[in-house]
């Protein structure tokens, strides 16, 4: 069942065996899941079936650099299905040493391994929609070349693994109709958790404080309570109910909210091909016809030997905004782009005229190849079902830039508190310290100088830099965007993290967080995929224990 919390009466009670704060990929999964048990489940969604209503102004906040990171009401959604509905649809997991203990990441290790994360991932991959569990070429795309560069000899770079896509699914469209028909499923919208109650020796939850937007508050009285309202969300909460823990729930190791990471990307250089060498570049199909593209990385005794941190690269098109391209497709996406963006921190046409009039003549110069490609290009994007991730183009040179997308180590500094302002309902926003460390640029320098060696010993190419100064540039670089991880980090132990193996909270013993906060690294991956296997894994573990 799927209604609106407007209707439930001010002052009333609604108990149930669980309570899962938060409809996104995580709680969708989290509530089909446990459903199968027969157990009756409350999901709790700000938003709404289709907008996010009123509840776009709650995710306001504060940032320390503004430069480094993004407001904090952009490049997330509430509704149904959450940020899902921006969702690029990039399908990676984790592999084996994100999980590892290693002597030169402070801070690394998670108690469980990939090996055991593995049968999650296989689930997850048809929560997601993104084909078989395979990301070696060799296996996913048996009937082409296993390597990305034809001749290309690599003893510590790897070009033989790809990255998966969804359609993207939108998880609240794609398992509405499970959720309305589910017995045993209640799904409130436009329903705010305020609190989080605990009993008076602070050992269990007792209660949740909900509002709807007319501020009308209830109470729900669940037997266990699942906490899945995305990485900033989750913290913000568990750091708001403070009344009987006064730094926060689960936060006896001071790490709540500390250890803040994302994933640092962007690019320095440019791979210019030797002219024999003609790369596998841009986007290829499965059996089952989902597009999957082809990654650059270092292996796992290279990083060990290197001491690096976790990497994947892409052959990647020219920055859109550049009119230095020279392409009046990429021009064209540009100013479509421009015009549709809505993200109110960007004025797309305020003080660059020139730059547009440089694009128009782009587009007008390459009339011709627009024409040709672009209904094609757009028949793919928006009429499939399965649509293709970006606009890609192959070379005119034989050169493409080259997209990084790291991992960063756990910074106690870099963290996520709570601010001095509240929002409408009196809980207090969020201020963000973002910062990445000199561990992580001089990683992202020594990956590009190991694949530069790589490519001229191969005879296959080599790496053009951008800049003079490359690691000035990455330091100039964004968090990498909707990436919030790191800051209910998961540990064995109390003293050194904020949720156990299980993803309970630290001296809760009916609270739970899915996110990806639970992360204690970030890995080389995007983080939907391994959040949803993450919470396909806790309901396995909430199925076998009591309610």
């Amino acid at each position: 069942m799927i209604e609106a919390a407007a209707g439930i009466p001010s002052g009333s009670t609604i108990s149930c065996d669980i309570c899962i704060v938060g409809a996104g990929p995580a709680g969708i999964t989290l509530a089909l899941e446990l459903a199968k048990t027969g157990k009756t489940i409350v999901l709790l969604e700000a938003g709404g079936l289709k907008s996010a209503g009123k509840s776009m102004e709650l995710y306001r906040g504060e940032v320390a650099d503004p430069a480094r990171h993004l407001p904090l009401d952009a490049d997330r959604y509430r509704q149904l299905g959450g940020t899902s509905a921006l969702w690029g649809g990039r399908c990676i997991p984790f592999n084996c040493i994100d999980f590892e203990t290693r002597d030169y990441v402070p801070h690394s290790g998670w108690p469980l391994s990939k090996q055991e994360l593995d049968p999650y991932y296989r689930e997850a991959h048809a929560y997601c929609e993104c084909g078989d569990y395979l990301y070696r070429t060799d296996e996913a795309l048996p009937d082409a070349p296993a390597e990305m560069i034809p001749g290309f000899r690599g003893r510590t770079v790897t070009s033989n693994t790809i990255e998966r896509w969804s359609p993207p699914t939108h998880f609240g469209k794609a398992y509405r109709k499970a959720l309305q028909d589910a017995p045993n499923i209640r799904v409130l919208l436009h329903a705010v958790c305020l609190n989080i109650d605990l009993t008076d020796d602070g050992s269990k939850v007792s209660s949740l404080t909900a509002a709807c937007f007319s501020k009308e508050r209830f109470t729900i009285q669940p037997g266990l309570t699942v906490l899945s309202g995305g990485g900033l969300e989750v913290t913000r909460l568990l750091l708001a109910s403070n009344q009987v823990h006064k730094d926060g729930l689960g936060n006896q190791s001071d790490w709540l909210g500390r250890g803040y990471m994302c994933h640092i990307s962007g690019s320095i250089a440019r791979v210019r091909f030797a002219d024999h060498v003609t790369p596998i570049y841009g986007y290829e199909v499965d059996r089952e016809s989902v597009y999957c593209r082809r990654r650059l990385c270092i292996s796992e005794q290279a990083q060990r030997e290197h001491r690096l941190l976790n990497a994947y690269l892409l052959l990647d098109r020219p920055l859109l905004s550049d009119p230095e391209h020279g392409s009046g497709l990429f021009s064209l996406t540009f100013i479509a782009k421009a015009i549709l963006q809505h993200d109110r921190t960007r004025a797309p046409f305020k003080g660059k005229y020139a730059l547009y009039w440089r694009h128009i003549i782009n587009i007008l110069r390459g009339s011709p190849e627009v024409l040709s490609v672009l209904p094609r290009w757009c028949r793919n994007r928006f009429v499939q079902g399965r649509r293709i991730p970006s606009l890609l183009q192959k070379s005119k040179n034989n050169e493409y830039h080259l997209f990084y997308h790291t991992e960063q180590i756990p910074d106690r500094d870099s963290r996520i508190t709570l601010s001095d302002k509240v929002d409408t309902f009196g809980v207090p926003r969020l201020l963000v310290d973002y910062r990445i460390t000199e561990q992580d640029v001089e990683s992202i320098c020594q990956t590009h100088r190991l694949i530069d060696a790589e490519l001229r010993d191969s005879g296959c190419g080599k790496l053009v830099y951008d800049s003079d100064n490359p690691a000035e540039t990455i330091r100039g670089h964004q968090a990498m965007l909707g990436h919030h991880i790191g800051t209910t980090r998961m540990a064995a132990r109390a003293a050194d993290g904020v949720v156990d193996e299980n993803c309970k909270v630290h001296g809760i013993e009916n609270l739970f967080v899915a996110s990806s906060s639970i992360f204690p690294t970030s890995g080389q991956a995007n983080p939907t995929l391994t959040i949803v296997a993450l919470a396909i894994r806790l309901a396995a573990h909430i199925n076998h224990a009591p309610v």
